[in-house]
């Protein structure tokens, strides 16, 4: 200003220029402010959104990093710029990434969950070879081909077959820890049979006769505890504190189902010693075949229990790292949940991988009556569960994935939307992916599933 306060030439054209331009923001209507209301002056660019899949192009840093690249490749990292994703439940858990090895595999019919199972089963013998050894549940013997291809095992069980598995089997001895597994089955077992869980008194007479089997001898069938439950010594009379007349009718229903186990469901199957010969030190696996029994929806699920259990308890003795399918896990954790919980927790001590494979959410959960124990541990299994392999659901089962398993809401979107072929991969708490499994030609005609589904000429499974 001059020294008579008047403004100079260059300031009043600055405040006319400042005055014009607030009247300017004043006559804009709302519509014409940008998003967030007025910023301080700079370059104005248009909003847009975009996948970190193409900002990756712009900004590489915004691309996940991924998990490293030991184990076998499954495919592309969809969420992750399209990169290899490797994954071995092993390696990452020595990485840290996990704390725990078992997985659980879920989607659809026609998804690509099986063939996804299948082609990590191979690629862990293409890289690790004779280092890892495969074990199978396969309820309904779609496993065979790929049995042939890598060289495993097959163990084919049928009412009145030759081949014949004991699941009273402990190859670690007489351990608190065998004792009380062999309980455990013979009580999930004999509830089933029945229908019912046991009563106290039944749960005890049984428990007391697998533990004296275990002292007198070792190894012991089923007809073997059956017949020290109808024939109980005088100490376990006494301890029951009724008469052998009372105590005989209380423990009748466990006799009978005993009776029916091994006459009936288990024939032939798991009423007799094992003479099946499985190469544990160097062969690269086995493959227990149950179709014999997929259509009986009352046997399945004992059948499943049996092996299981048997299978668990062989894998026990292994010196390398093992990794166990349980195909159509719903038939093994509708009377084994209890036991399966307890497994799951062994399984860094024994170095045993569990994988299950089922289609949804409602075919563990479902297994038992809501509120139940058995309904909580189902349930607990899952939680328990580090690694998550979730195909497409149906869109009445996305939410209660989306609950069960804690997805956030892009992911809940992506879960009711994945094309065949692509998985949301859940890794421990804080890593997810959608990864795209990418199988070679020879793997589609080995793993195909749906061929009798296809007229000739018609394309390979993806």
């Amino acid at each position: 200003m001059t020294r008579d306060g008047r403004q100079t030439p260059s300031q009043a054209v600055r405040r006319e220029r400042t005055r014009s331009q607030g009247e300017s923001r004043q006559r804009r209507t709302p519509d014409e402010r940008p998003p967030g209301g007025w910023r301080r002056p700079g370059v104005p660019v248009d909003w847009a959104r975009s996948t970190t899949a193409h900002l990756g192009s712009v900004y590489p840093f915004q691309v996940d990093a991924g998990v490293g690249d030991r184990g076998p490749l499954i495919g592309s990292n969809v969420t992750g710029g399209f990169a290899g994703f490797f994954f071995d439940p092993f390696e990452l858990y020595q990485s840290g990434v996990l704390t725990n090895p078992n997985m659980i595999v879920m989607g659809s019919v026609g998804f690509g969950k099986s063939a996804t199972v299948k082609a990590f089963l191979r690629r862990l013998v293409a890289v690790y070879g004779a280092d890892r050894f495969l074990a199978v549940i396969d309820p309904k013997g779609e496993y065979a081909p790929l049995a042939g291809d890598l060289g495993l095992s097959v163990v084919k069980l049928h009412p009145g077959g030759s081949q014949h598995l004991n699941p009273m089997d402990d190859p670690g001895g007489l351990t608190d820890d065998g004792v009380l597994a062999r309980q455990t089955l013979a009580s999930g077992l004999v509830a089933g049979a029945l229908g019912r869980p046991l009563n106290p008194l039944e749960d005890a007479v049984l428990g007391w006769a697998v533990e004296r089997a275990c002292q007198e001898r070792t190894a012991f069938t089923l007809p073997d505890l059956a017949a020290g439950v109808l024939d109980p010594p005088d100490e376990l009379v006494r301890l029951s504190r009724h008469s052998p007349l009372e105590l005989a009718r209380a423990t009748a229903p466990v006799s009978f189902a005993l009776d029916k186990l091994c006459a009936r469901t288990l024939r032939g199957m798991f009423d007799q010693p094992t003479n099946v010969r499985v190469d544990w030190t160097g062969g690269p696996g086995v493959v227990l075949d149950l179709s014999a029994v997929h259509h009986q929806p009352d046997a399945l699920p004992l059948v499943m229990v049996a092996a299981t259990h048997w299978l668990s308890t062989a894998l026990r003795a292994q010196r390398r790292p093992a990794v166990q399918v349980i195909d159509e896990a719903w038939a093994a954790i509708r009377h084994g949940a209890a036991w399966f919980q307890a497994s799951l927790k062994l399984s860094r001590t024994y170095g045993v991988a569990t994988v299950l494979v089922c289609h949804r959410p409602a075919d563990l959960t479902a297994q038992a009556d809501d509120g139940t124990t058995a309904a909580k541990i189902a349930a607990g299994l899952l939680s328990d569960i580090q690694t998550r392999v979730l195909f497409r659901q149906p869109p009445e089962q996305v939410a209660a994935a989306a609950d069960l398993f804690d997805l956030t809401e892009r992911q809940r979107d992506w879960l009711g939307q994945l094309v065949r072929g692509r998985a949301l991969w859940q890794l421990g708490t804080t890593r997810a992916a959608v990864v795209h499994t990418v199988l070679t030609d020879n793997e589609r005609r080995l793993f195909d599933t749906d061929e009798r589904m296809r007229a000739p000429g018609v394309g390979d499974a993806a």
